[in-house]
């Protein structure tokens, strides 16, 4: 089915008949457009723009998920972290600028979707770690990155102007980063941009390696809303984002050339019916171009090799909001996107002058199309029960399977026989149409003013992502990788339950989660075959389908001394088994927390420090079929503090890694040959002792 089709069949969606009975005005937006409440929620994290913009460390949305407990990041460069939520990662978090998932354009995970996600560009950045509501989309099993560029549309336009700015000097990277942003409005009509640059050079770690670090990126957007009443509100929004060129160490390539264009825009609309409330509806696209090369790797000499790779998402999402009766609301809708991926890469052989061809992502595609019905009771006491249940079905095709591959692997015949020669004669049939069908049940309850707590227990699906299904054998980081068309969906069934409490001298939260994962897609090494030549068996890895478990929990909090001083804390422990296998799941993190204190002055100028210690444990629970090996724990401690100028000016400096350990993150990649100071094989480390310094400004 092509782009146009999905979008077709849900605007139709958008015209329901209209009660002809008067309504009173819809008070509170739909709850599952916008999300509110209190900081830290039991349910979902939200992170305003403010928030966001405070911390200048915060280069994207990544950076920001992962100070949240429970959320680790995989990174092949410092500068692009992939957000792994209880132990769960890649395309298993979904990642939405306003309604819409967006896809990385890369088949190594150079550009996880969350870099294309800048803090002067959004509203809010909401993180679900557990039970998402049905009404967010499909698949999710690893939990949400969801991003608004409009927090309400019915809120009213500014009525003023606002701006920031902040330019930070990196010393560890001997580089700036700079962003701004500004609106303007009347009260009806809003406009606003936001821009973004960053100039980095590489950096040096605990012990002194020189790790490639080289970062030239910028980007930039802007956002339209007019609200015509108290209501109802329009915006359209547009984000770009461009790079220039970014080291990836852990990578056989960098990137060289990527442009990404994000285009959202929607509406909501109150409906005078007796009991259809309001209607929202969404649509948007995102285009994504990505180059990438091996100048400056030390192959170079012997084989230049340039990937030039496509990702294009189209989608629209229509919900409505009922109110059948005065405790209940509903929300029912619709949501569909259409994904296709395309990469060819291109290695010229130096010595003989012969030049091969790998379709990575021979010509992929993925539609999805979903229904989704929610109903959120309210009870005495602020008791709440939310019920969900969605259905999609997803189609899942290749346009390039007869094309044979290029040498060394041409014995292996075409794109499709490589997959049946790995995976069996099914896995020729490429296409696939799957049903799906997620649900749960989320229980809340404040127990007291001071105590809340919730149970939830639920299931989502998610079908196999284009890598997993359809990446055609070809060479890959430490050796070859192959997709399986054969993939079945996966299935999370997962019970989650916490509490927070507050107090005057104290708040904690506390969470726990068991998830058993039926058909969790796993990568790991499926064959071992001389495939290039050299009489050297090469590891060929691939995706098989297994049963696992997950279990954990978080506990993050604030105890308060006074009204100035105050210690914040936070921990986080997953442990994940293949059962099929009775093996350690690979790519799981281990231990980890920070704890610190935390100053806050009350004169005129609003001084601030903070001394924070993060703390990870050895992870010894590893994967070596994946392969992976242990990383040893560490124990880093951060200084930072500021205060604030009369003009509306802030400065803010800190050290990081005061005392300059050599560590690296059990996430973080290794590397496929010897660069900068790194061995080949070694795991990327994370900086060393620098300093930073920052100026922020606001009207």
């Amino acid at each position: 089915m092509k782009p146009v089709h999905y979008v077709l069949l849900l605007i139709c969606w958008s015209f329901p008949a209209q009660g002809d009975q008067p309504h009173s005005s819809v008070s509170n937006p739909l709850e599952t457009i916008v999300i509110h409440g209190q900081r830290p929620r039991l349910t979902a994290y939200e992170l305003t723009q403010a928030e966001l913009l405070d911390d200048v460390r915060n280069l994207d949305a990544g950076h920001a998920a992962a100070s949240i407990p429970g959320i680790s990041s995989a990174c092949a460069s410092v500068d692009a972290p992939e957000p792994s939520i209880r132990g769960l990662g890649w395309e298993r978090v979904t990642t939405q600028l306003d309604f819409l998932p967006i896809y990385g354009s890369c088949p190594a995970r150079m550009d996880p979707p969350t870099v294309y996600l800048t803090p002067e560009a959004i509203e809010n950045l909401v993180i679900i770690k557990g039970l998402p509501s049905v009404t967010y989309g499909p698949g999710g099993t690893g939990g949400r990155v969801m991003a608004r560029t409009t927090a309400d549309p019915a809120q009213p336009a500014l009525n003023s102007t606002s701006a920031h700015a902040s330019a930070t000097y990196n010393g560890g990277r001997d580089g700036f980063s700079v962003r701004a942003g500004g609106k303007v409005g009347n009260g009806t009509v809003e406009a606003g941009i936001s821009a973004n640059a960053i100039d980095f050079d590489d950096y040096e770690s605990g012990s002194g390696q020189t790790v490639p670090g080289e970062n030239r990126s910028y980007g930039a957007g802007a956002t339209l809303r007019w609200t015509p009443d108290a209501d109802s509100g329009y915006w359209l929004n547009w984000n770009g984002h461009r790079t220039d060129h970014l080291d990836y160490p852990a990578l056989p390539m960098n990137a060289t050339d990527v442009d990404s264009n994000i285009l959202t825009f929607g509406s909501r609309l109150p409906v005078h019916g007796e009991m259809f409330q309001a209607l929202e509806w969404q649509a948007g696209m995102a285009d994504i171009d990505h180059t990438m090369d091996n100048d400056g790797k030390p192959n170079r000499s012997t084989m230049e090799a340039e990937a030039v790779t496509e990702s294009q998402t189209f989608g629209a999402r229509i919900a409505t909001e009922w109110n059948f009766s005065p405790d209940a609301d509903w929300t029912i809708g619709a949501d569909g996107h259409y994904l296709s991926r395309d990469a060819l890469r291109e290695r010229y052989m130096v010595a003989s002058g012969n030049t091969f061809y790998d379709p990575i992502w021979p010509d992929a595609a993925q539609g999805q199309l979903g229904l989704f019905i929610e109903r959120t009771a309210l009870f005495s006491n602020g008791r709440k029960l939310r019920l969900g249940l969605r259905f999609d079905g997803v189609d899942s095709a290749i346009g390039k399977g007869s094309e044979p591959l290029d040498l060394p692997l041409a014995v292996f015949g075409t794109v499709d026989d490589a997959y049946a020669y790995f995976y069996g004669e099914d896995a020729r049939d490429t296409d696939r149409t799957e049903f799906l069908i997620s649900g749960n049940a989320l229980w809340e309850i404040p127990q007291t003013d001071n105590l809340q707590w919730f149970l939830g227990a639920g299931a989502v699906q998610r079908s196999a992502s284009v890598t997993e299904r359809y990446y055609s054998f070809a060479p890959a980081s430490g050796g070859y990788l192959v997709g399986n068309p054969d993939l079945d969906p996966e299935t999370k069934f997962e019970i989650d339950g916490g509490a927070y409490f507050s107090a005057e001298y104290v708040e904690i939260g506390v969470q726990l989660f068991a998830a058993g994962v039926q058909n969790y897609i796993l990568e790991t090494g499926i064959a071992s075959e001389d495939v290039n030549g050299d009489l050297t068996p090469d590891q060929i890895r691939g995706f098989l389908n297994t049963d696992a478990l997950l279990t954990g929990g978080e506990v993050d909090g604030n105890i308060r001394f006074s009204d100035h001083w105050r210690i914040p804390f936070s921990a986080a422990y997953v442990r994940g088994r293949d059962l099929s296998e009775n093996e350690d799941l690979p790519l799981i993190s281990p231990l980890n927390g920070r704890i610190g204190f935390r100053w806050d002055g009350s004169s005129s100028v609003q001084p601030w420090a903070e001394a924070i210690v993060h703390l990870a444990a050895k992870q010894s629970h590893i994967d070596p079929r994946y392969p992976e090996t242990e990383t040893p724990g560490y124990q880093i401690l951060n200084l930072r503090g500021g205060f604030r100028l009369p003009c509306g000016c802030s400065l803010e400096a800190g050290v990081e890694n005061v005392f300059d350990q050599d560590y690296t993150d059990h996430l973080s990649r290794t590397t496929v040959f010897t660069v900068g100071d790194l061995a080949a094989g070694e795991k990327v480390p994370m900086p060393g002792r620098f300093f930073y310094a920052s100026i922020l400004w606001s009207l």
